[in-house]
């Protein structure tokens, strides 16, 4: 597979701006490290390291670490990208959202951060980006996507999520609703051409009638993606009558890092990539993360005590910052699960078998993109994870959401 080259701006980066939140009076830059040989490219985006050399005033040379996440790809990828607005979406919320919620929890004693920290280039380099601290190397590291969080990590990302949900709300009571740009998110009607050809089912159809138990489900899909996107847009809807947070709709495993101590327990979890979130009910995030990213064995087996777990951290925050309105209940929670089965389909169908593919699948060009499209509904550990998850799905009802 052919890697591409470079982007011309890399020779031309400037993080003088970046770096001086991090020194004092009289440090100086030395040298600004593009780590081309680390760069990775993820179909639009393409994730470069960057290492700063500071020259601190005792003459001590001090070495920070930064990422650059910027947009790359055909110009194709590079309009879809701009009209949903993904990356103008991201930098909002790193710069604007994410500081705002922190605040909210240090006005009241506590101490939480929900991602890395985010600056801004000295100067344009012709393309949206996002720069962060480069948590990786503060020690910061994923799970193994292929195997997913077992039971501790995923109590650790449900009670990141319950803060950052309790926060968004109680953000939206003391400074009213989102703009569009966040309530909304990429489910706008004039998107639905877009979401339309992102969500084609064709390959994921072709390969479940093949599966042992793919005739029984086949028929009644085929007609449901009929009206799939259709039916997104109007579950992502507004509706002020049930309990909204801001969600963050990507919150799988590969959007995770986990900090660890010496003896192995987790000391802080941070969330990445915040392109699609989006307003409505926590259903949506529950589902996602738990569905496309919790260990087998626990996936359905510990489905509902997860849910109870992350209501006790939700309600927790929630108190903690004094939140004024109604609290929820956890059978408000229970029952938007339930309405949300559409949520739970599209998760399974499009972002589980994605988990499930080898993790160098993610380094891709657009031709070896389309290719793995089809393979990774063929992937046996994706099969077998269907044969538990669609019968599940039937039991309780969320597959009937045509």
């Amino acid at each position: 597979m052919k890697v591409p080259k470079a982007p011309e701006w890399v020779s031309a980066l400037s993080l003088e701006q970046a770096v001086q939140s991090y020194v004092d009076n009289g440090d100086r830059i030395v040298a600004v490290l593009p780590s081309v040989h680390l760069i990775q490219f993820r179909n639009c985006t393409v994730l470069l390291p960057i290492q700063v050399k500071v020259q601190q005033r005792d003459s001590t040379v001090r070495r920070l670490s930064f990422l650059l996440k910027a947009q790359h790809g055909n110009d194709f990828q590079a309009k879809i990208m701009d009209h949903l607005k993904m990356f103008v979406r991201e930098h909002y919320v790193y710069h604007k959202v994410l500081p705002r919620f922190e605040q909210l929890f240090e006005a009241v004693g506590q101490k939480v951060s929900f991602g890395p920290r985010a600056f801004k280039l000295d100067r344009s380099i012709g393309v949206r980006y996002i720069l962060m601290e480069n948590l990786k190397a503060k020690g910061y590291r994923n799970v193994e996507r292929g195997k997913g969080f077992d039971l501790e990590y995923l109590k650790q990302v449900l009670r990141k999520l319950a803060q950052f949900h309790a926060a968004s709300a109680v953000y939206v009571e003391k400074r009213g609703k989102f703009n569009q740009l966040l309530s909304s998110g990429i489910y706008r009607k004039a998107n639905q051409e877009i979401l339309q050809e992102l969500n084609n089912p064709e390959a994921f159809l072709s390969q479940l009638r093949r599966w042992r138990i793919g005739t029984h489900f086949h028929k009644q899909f085929a007609d449901k993606e009929e009206v799939l996107v259709e039916k997104l847009l109007k579950l992502h809807a507004s509706d002020p009558k049930q309990f909204n947070v801001l969600n963050h709709c990507d919150c799988w495993a590969n959007n995770v890092m986990f900090k660890l101590n010496n003896q192995g327990n987790v000391v802080d979890t941070a969330l990445l990539d915040f392109q699609v979130v989006k307003y409505g009910s926590p259903a949506n995030d529950l589902y996602y993360t738990i569905l496309s990213s919790a260990e087998k064995k626990i996936k359905l087996a510990e489905f509902d005590n997860m849910v109870q777990y992350y209501f006790y951290h939700l309600m927790d925050s929630l108190k903690i910052l004094a939140y004024g309105k109604a609290l929820p209940q956890l059978e408000d929670i229970r029952e938007s699960l339930s309405k949300h089965g559409l949520a739970a389909y599209v998760v399974v169908t499009r972002v589980l078998p994605i988990t499930l593919m080898n993790q160098f699948e993610d380094e891709v060009n657009e031709l070896y993109a389309s290719k793995m499209k089809c393979s990774m509904f063929t992937n046996r550990k994706y099969i077998l994870a269907m044969n538990e998850i669609l019968p599940w799905m039937e039991e309780r009802s969320l597959l009937n959401w045509k």
